[in-house]
């Protein structure tokens, strides 16, 4: 009975011992030992894992500026006391965050106003930290702004103060921050660890205010200590890229140097550094020592996770030494990396397609053009909507040229004897059949590779065949034995895109063509005809081809007429919009000389009498003539004849002339004579305000002549050229339309600006506190004080 009454007396005490409402020695000790030992100890274990998690999710594009701090930050978080960003699912920082809210609760000896807990302070730290870096920013500044009120003479205050900056930037509040941390370092006896911090920290915000010199000053500052090892090497690479900004290219090589002389780099800073290198290198003097360097770290296997930059940024130095079919070469092998991260795979896209376009290959531009597009994760950057205006620029150029080259497949043909078709189709069929047997092998081997982990080879053959069937457009993939027409998806698929561009989705149902969309008269006289689907079952069957080749001359003439028309449109494309004067005479001289349409021929001399003006003037000579003595009553002659005199018969001003080829569009259906007049009336009023009513009138008479496709081309040249005049937008309304553009809703026009709407008032409740002026703080800290530590920890 004694020995319970004496353990019941000592339980007493002890309990009575660690009373956090009693400033004994016992007490203090217990609550100082057990914060730090338990409950902060496993708070710090949980922020640690949090940070590693993040650093593991994180991936740097390289192709920026890498911010200071590796953080993914969420837009659209709600970051308002008391609102967790991962509701309903407990993360590391919001235990870390627990964690600190109990050695608050349990834990603290608030007596009398003053803090008898030492380790307190090391809480509101960690409480801070987990919800900062769980993106509740303004919560963490309660927490760093209510320990600094508190504890101003804490050891942690000068690490409070660089956090609390570091929590404003992130708000928006910049220079608040820049004042406080300069502040700082005013400050006597500042460790090196501080400097380095407070530096790194003043970086930060001066990028976030878009101001590079600046920041360039703070990192030089920063990078002079190397208190944090990781930290020190990103804000050396941060600062060369920095350098390479403001196009200070010494300075730049100098810090990416810097960076693989230093042992602790982190080995991904120091793979990027001789990337960088090579975005600093304009000429051919001093690259041999950087190319056989690219060249030895593309042969180590553990750089394979790298590959796709390096074959990419050999073949820049390629490029610089004008070695271009090497280049190539490693753009290719760029993009079939197996481990290529995807912004690295669209940035080789991106280059392939310039080259072609540079070399006005303007097909396979356009294809890998569209191939980067699935690539990027934000299509409303500068550089992606820049990239799509040059793929729209290029889809007719795409169409045409497909449609040409699929014609000219069927005439080749068509006019082989009955031997060499059976011998091309033999051929054909053998490839064919190995190309599926080897298909086959391959499926087999990536189905058995995936049941057991895979290796690094199937790994790699996979990533050909993901590369391949990913391009939009059917980048070239080197396998040509699928290419020809009568076997080929691309050109089916083709063919179905642009049968709803001008037709749109319609039910399969009778008289589907009719529908209150314009009707040109072109299309009301000639019936869509399509090609029959391929049989499967007859794909190896030499005779199936032979007998789809079009033998009846209603078929071939109507791929003559595709072939005139693509032949005129592209000469006229590549005349106007893209100054390729070669191409264009290639594809006028041989409209002229395949049998074309009476109405086209005039209008194609005087184009390529305008070409040879700039290009072969024996030439241009030689067209005047022929224009003026065949053709001597026709405007073109006369404006070849008079090009300084007005030669048209008006009411004597351009408004007249509109007037009059309008009447002869609306009342007597001279289509062909508005077309003529408009293309000269357009040459005559150049940079007139006439001018785009012109262009807009010439485009409906090439609707009723030729077609909806012409129609929207001439659509698309006016929107490009005219955006803001009333003609321009007329034109992008029926391009709407024509393209199955639904219009506003006025329903969703309201959700819409009620969700922005909202969205600005988050904005402002987020920036609210580090707004808040010195007396509005003061008043704030007051409410939180007399409610006590504990209401930092309450979750509404």
């Amino acid at each position: 009975m004694k020995k319970i009454i004496y353990i019941t007396i000592i339980s007493i005490l002890f309990i009575a011992s660690c009373s956090t409402r009693k400033n004994t020695k016992v007490s203090r000790t217990y609550h100082n030992t057990t914060t730090k030992y338990n409950v902060l100890y496993n708070g710090n274990i949980a922020l640690e894992q949090g940070i590693q998690d993040l650093a593991l999710q994180y991936e740097d594009d390289f192709w920026q500026v890498l911010p200071i701090e590796p953080l993914q930050i969420d837009e659209e978080a709600f970051m308002l006391p008391g609102k967790s960003k991962n509701e309903g699912s407990k993360t590391t920082f919001d235990t870390a965050e627990e964690k600190a809210v109990k050695a608050v609760q349990k834990h603290g000896m608030n007596i009398g106003g003053k803090e008898y807990n030492k380790q307190i302070d090391d809480a509101y730290l960690l409480l801070g930290k987990s919800r900062y870096y769980s993106q509740r920013f303004v919560p963490a500044l309660e927490a760093f702004e209510y320990v600094l009120k508190n504890y101003p003479k804490g050891d942690l205050n000068k690490e409070l103060r660089i956090w609390k900056a570091k929590t404003q930037i992130r708000l928006e509040n910049e220079e608040q921050a820049i004042t406080s941390l300069n502040k700082i370092l005013t400050l006597k006896k500042l460790d090196s660890s501080i400097k380095e911090e407070v530096y790194t920290a003043l970086a930060m915000a001066y990028i976030a205010l878009d101001s590079t010199p600046q920041a360039i000053e703070q990192l030089k500052k920063a990078v002079k200590t190397q208190e944090n090892k990781a930290q020190h090497a990103r804000n050396l690479f941060v600062l060369g890229q920095l350098y390479q900004k403001a196009n200070n290219i010494d300075s730049s090589q100098i810090a990416f140097k810097q960076i693989l002389n230093y042992k602790k780099s982190p080995y991904k800073y120091k793979m990027h550094s001789y990337m960088e290198q090579v975005k600093n290198t304009t000429d051919s003097t001093d690259n041999t020592v950087l190319k056989e360097k690219l060249a030895t770290l593309i042969k180590h296997y553990e750089n394979r996770s790298y590959l796709g930059g390096l074959y990419y940024h050999a073949a820049q130095l390629d490029f610089i030494d004008s070695n271009e079919v090497a280049a190539v070469e490693k753009l290719k092998q760029s993009i079939q990396t197996p481990l290529v991260k995807e912004y690295q795979k669209g940035k080789s896209y991106e280059a392939l397609g310039n080259y072609y376009f540079d070399h006005a290959k303007f097909v396979k531009a356009g294809a890998y053009y569209d191939s980067v597009i699935p690539t990027v994760t934000n299509e409303n950057t500068k550089r992606i909507r820049k990239l799509k205006r040059k793929i729209k620029s290029l889809e007719d150029v795409v169409f045409f040229e497909t449609n040409l080259k699929n014609n000219d497949s069927i005439f080749r043909l068509v006019n082989m004897d009955s031997t060499a078709r059976k011998e091309f189709f033999t051929a054909y069929t053998k490839r064919l059949k190995k190309a599926d047997e080897i298909a086959a092998i391959q499926k087999e081997n990536a189905t058995r590779n995936q049941g057991t982990g895979g290796t690094a080879m199937s790994s790699r053959t996979n990533g050909k065949i993901g590369n391949n069937a990913k391009t939009s457009r059917g980048a070239p993939s080197g396998n040509s034995v699928t290419k020809w027409y009568f076997y080929n998806t691309q050109t089916v698929g083709f063919g179905k895109a642009e049968f709803q561009k001008i037709w749109g989705k319609r039910k399969l149902q009778d008289n589907w063509r009719l529908s209150e969309s314009l009707t040109s008269d072109k299309e009301k006289e000639t019936q869509l005809t399509t090609d029959a689907p391929i049989d499967n079952s007859k794909k190896y069957d030499v005779d199936y081809y032979i007998s789809r080749i079009p033998t009846e001359e209603k078929q071939l003439a109507v791929l003559r007429e595709q072939n005139s028309t693509a032949l005129y449109q592209l000469g006229l494309i590549y005349k106007e919009k893209f100054k390729e004067y070669p191409l264009a005479i290639t594809r006028l001289e041989r409209f002229l000389n395949e049998n074309p349409p009476e109405n086209k021929m005039l209008p194609a001399k005087y184009h390529l009498y305008k070409i040879y003006q700039i290009t072969d003037a024996s030439k241009m000579q030689q067209l005047k003539q022929e224009i003026i003595s065949q053709y001597p009553d026709s405007r073109y002659a006369q404006i070849i004849q008079n090009p300084n005199t007005a030669v048209f018969d008006t009411k004597g001003t351009p408004e007249g002339h509109y007037e009059k080829v309008y009447c002869d569009y609306e009342f007597y259906e001279k289509y062909q004579s508005v077309l003529d007049e408009c293309e000269l009336a357009i040459i005559q009023y150049k940079d007139e305000p006439i001018q785009p009513k012109f262009e807009l009138l010439k485009s409906f008479a090439i609707f009723k002549l030729e077609g909806k496709k012409p129609f929207m081309t001439n659509l698309e040249y006016i929107v490009g050229n005219y955006p803001k005049t009333e003609e321009g937008i007329r034109a992008q309304e029926l391009l709407d339309m024509l393209n199955g553009v639904k219009k506003k809703d006025p329903k969703k026009e309201k959700e819409r600006a009620k969700k922005e709407k909202a969205k600005k008032e988050k904005k402002k409740a987020k920036s609210l506190r580090g707004n808040m002026s010195d007396k509005e703080k003061d008043n704030m800290i007051k409410k939180l004080k007399a409610k006590g530590p504990r209401s930092f920890g309450k979750k509404k």
